[in-house]
């Protein structure tokens, strides 16, 4: 969010940009993805494919997974087994990435 308001800074004001997030959130162009204790903004998956998240607690970087049908077959049969209808989900595995672990 800090990005965008940064590359609009003297166009747009911060309100009205975080007015516009919060409406395309509400029409689901925009997911909020919480990844640490820090979030980030998406395409939701009926622009982009459902992908996953790799997340470095030491620099930050986060890299997406692109999607696997094993895992995504395994979270359904996970969430029928508790008799569970998902609607969506996220995944995030957190640790360090291989510049940081050098």
């Amino acid at each position: 969010m800090q990005q965008l308001v940064k590359k609009c800074q003297g166009q747009v004001d911060r309100a009205t940009i975080y007015r516009a997030i919060s409406l395309f959130e509400r029409l689901g162009i925009v997911q909020r993805l919480q990844l640490g204790w820090k979030y980030k903004l998406e395409l939701t998956d009926a622009f982009t494919h459902h992908h996953h998240h790799l997340t470095c607690l030491n620099c930050g970087k986060v890299t997406a997974l692109s999607e696997d049908k094993l895992l995504e077959d395994r979270l359904r049969l996970l969430a029928a087994h508790h008799y569970f209808k998902p609607q969506d989900h996220q995944l995030e595995i957190r640790g360090l990435c291989s510049d940081c672990r050098s």
